[in-house]
């Protein structure tokens, strides 16, 4: 306590009441300094939290990373199978159009007579080639499906080129009238250009009777394994 000589009563009791105050200030400097120091605590434990959070965030992405990478190859494995798919489709409509060779040319009026082999459309293909034809139409050509030398109900030959696919596109249209077109150039003899195929749309076989170009559905139990 603040005393002072010749000190009246009335001074000494501000005195005590100064006293009192500069105690009240040390305590409440002494707590504040205690809060701050837990804060600043507090503040450490929460920057620890938060790096830790920011570890572990950071591993969250590097797995996320590794399952878009995991995603990305499961997409291009399942492309590929869907690519895989679709050649097995088309080989299956392919086999199932020449075992039906005999039924396509009935629908149209003729008989086999014989199915062309390869050896005789490779000749066909070097006379093309010979003749000034694109070298992608030969090959192309080289490659048809089946073509078969059929007789009409008189009796005279004629060439029917098949074109096979499971869907039926646009490009099968064009790939069985060009070669349809090239076999009655090269042999002198009529020709007619068919596709075949399951899945064969209502425009797209308007499309193909508009080009001269017939169309033959295969059934598809024809497409099931014996």
């Amino acid at each position: 306590m603040t005393t002072q000589a010749n000190v009246t009563p009335e001074g000494e009791e501000v005195l005590k009441r100064i006293d009192a105050v500069l105690e009240a200030l040390a305590t409440f400097s002494e707590s504040q300094i205690t809060v701050n120091e837990k804060v600043v605590e507090r503040l450490d434990q929460t920057d620890e939290r938060l790096a830790k959070i920011d570890g572990g965030l950071d591993r969250t992405d590097e797995r996320l990373a590794k399952i878009d990478d995991r995603l990305d190859r499961s997409d291009e494995r399942f492309d590929k199978m869907e690519q895989h798919l679709g050649y097995l489709r088309g080989a299956h409509a392919a086999n199932a159009t020449r075992r039906n060779a005999s039924l396509i040319a009935d629908d149209m009026g003729y008989q086999v007579i014989s199915l062309l082999p390869r050896e005789e459309l490779i000749g066909f293909a070097k006379v093309a080639h010979d003749a000034g034809k694109s070298e992608n139409d030969v090959r192309s050509f080289r490659e048809a499906d089946l073509v078969m030398l059929v007789r009409d109900s008189n009796g005279q030959p004629a060439y029917i080129a098949v074109e096979a696919s499971f869907t039926v596109e646009s490009t099968d249209i064009k790939r069985a009238k060009r070669n349809a077109e090239y076999l009655a150039e090269f042999t002198g003899l009529p020709a007619e250009a068919v596709v075949a195929g399951v899945d064969i749309s209502s425009g797209r076989e308007q499309n193909a009777v508009a080009d001269g170009v017939s169309c033959y559905r295969i059934p598809t139990r024809d497409l099931e394994a014996d």
